[in-house]
């Protein structure tokens, strides 16, 4: 039991310190669109608020890891050993593989070839790579089938072009 929230306060230590991070980057963003008329009716006012919530709870969290001994955890975790282990692992291979497939997908194939044809590369890609189904075939038929109804789904029904 000790052990775990030993664990949980290191944790909370680092995601509180990345919320606030990320709270302070929204309301940075959202503080530098334009306003209007009143800051009350600007773009900006209502992610402030959200960035603010964030921060503020982020903090929260930072303090709570940082009561329950989350530096002296941090330091036990953050050895050489623990991240070669963590880097070389195969779940972080994985993350890191799905998300230069996701870069991929959004900087080089999206706005250069048609939206049905970039997503439905994607989503094939994701789906063999992951083994999501026993034939190959299968994720071909559901990602341009997925590709297709989301492509007319924002064009006929919402007006928006993917293209």
């Amino acid at each position: 039991m000790q052990e775990r929230k030993k664990r949980n306060a290191a944790k909370d230590l680092a995601s509180g310190v990345l919320l606030v991070f990320f709270g302070i980057y929204i309301i940075v963003d959202a503080l530098n669109l334009k306003v209007y008329n009143t800051f009350i009716d600007a773009p900006g006012f209502f992610p402030t608020i959200v960035g603010s919530v964030i921060a503020i709870l982020g903090g929260i969290l930072a303090f709570i890891g940082l009561k329950l001994g989350g530096v002296r955890e941090m330091k036990e975790v953050l050895n050489g050993q623990f991240l070669r282990e963590f880097i070389t692992s195969d779940g972080t291979l994985r993350v890191v593989a799905l998300i230069v497939m996701m870069v991929i997908y959004i900087w080089v194939l999206l706005g250069r070839i048609h939206f049905i044809a970039a997503t439905s590369i994607y989503l094939i890609g994701n789906f063999l790579y992951l083994k999501a189904n026993k034939h190959w075939w299968v994720s071909v038929i559901i990602a341009v089938a997925t590709s297709a109804i989301i492509f007319y789904t924002f064009k006929l029904g919402f007006g928006i072009s993917m293209l």
